[in-house]
C-alpha cells in the first residue's frame, strides 16, 4: 500500500481518535484496564492498549508523513484539545473561547496546523470508505502547510454529557448528480465535539455556521450547537 500523501510505501496507521486524546479521557490502557469498543458493526470490543490495531484507520500512510511531516499539526491539536477538557466542564452553545490563550503569539499559524491535522484525518477516511473526493488537494496542503480551502471546523458542544467517552460518527454525504459536493463527521470527546466538514464552493450549509476557515482572522471562536 502507498501512502496517500506522498505516495512512498505505507507503513502506520493514524488512530481515529488521538492517542493523547484517549489517554486524557481514559487512563492508562492495559490488558488490566481495558477500553471497549463499540459501532454499528460490533459491540463492546476489548481492546488492551492504544496501539491496538482496531482504534486505527485502515488507511495506509508512511512514516515520514505520520510523524515529521504532520508533527506540528499534532502538537497543535494536542494543545487545543487540552486547554478545552483543562477547564473540567462541557463546552457550552455560543460561548466563546479566545485562542490567544491557548497560542499566545501564534494563533492564526496554529489554527492552520490544528485545521491540517483534521484534514489528515478525513483523507485517511476517504481513503478508508473510497469516497470519490479528490485527495490531490489534501496531499498538497499536507506537503505544504497550507489549509485546504474547502475544508471547514466546527467546535461544538459534546455529544454525550453523562459519560466518560469518545468516538466518531460515520461520514454524512450530500451528492448532486452522482458527485459528493459536501461531506461532514463529528470528533467526539467527553468535554466537546469537533465538526469536520467538506463542502465545495458555493455550499452554504447549515453546519457552516460558527466554523472555523483559513479565510478567518479572528482570534476567537464560537461554540457551535452538535
Amino acid at each position: 500500500m502507498k501512502c496517500w500523501i506522498c505516495g512512498a510505501d505505507a507503513d502506520t496507521g493514524e488512530h481515529r481518535i488521538k492517542r493523547s486524546d484517549l489517554k486524557s479521557v481514559f487512563g492508562h490502557i492495559s490488558p488490566d484496564h481495558p477500553l471497549y469498543l463499540s459501532n454499528a458493526r460490533r459491540r463492546n470490543e476489548r481492546v488492551n492498549g492504544l496501539k491496538a490495531n482496531a482504534l486505527k484507520l485502515k488507511a495506509k500512510i508512511c512514516g515520514k508523513c505520520n510523524n515529521q511531516l504532520t508533527s506540528s499539526h499534532d502538537y497543535a491539536w494536542e494543545k487545543l484539545s487540552r486547554y478545552f477538557r483543562s477547564r473540567n466542564r462541557a463546552l457550552k452553545h455560543n460561548e466563546r473561547i479566545g485562542l490567544h490563550k491557548v497560542f499566545p503569539g501564534t494563533v492564526k499559524r496554529s489554527m492552520v496546523c490544528v485545521h491540517l491535522y483534521f484534514v489528515k484525518l478525513l483523507g485517511c477516511h476517504i481513503v478508508e470508505h473510497r469516497m470519490p473526493i479528490d485527495l490531490g488537494p489534501f496531499s498538497q496542503a499536507l506537503l505544504h502547510g497550507t489549509a485546504h480551502p474547502l475544508v471547514y471546523l466546527a467546535f461544538c458542544t459534546p455529544l454525550d454529557t453523562e459519560h466518560k467517552s469518545a468516538g466518531y460518527s460515520d461520514i454524512d454525504v450530500i451528492k448532486r448528480y452522482g458527485r459528493i459536493i459536501a461531506a461532514s463527521w463529528i470528533y467526539h470527546l467527553d468535554h466537546f465535539s469537533v465538526r469536520v466538514m467538506y463542502a465545495e464552493p458555493g455550499e452554504r450549509r447549515q453546519g457552516l455556521i460558527d466554523s472555523w476557515h483559513r479565510s478567518m482572522v479572528t482570534k476567537r471562536i464560537r461554540i457551535a450547537s452538535i
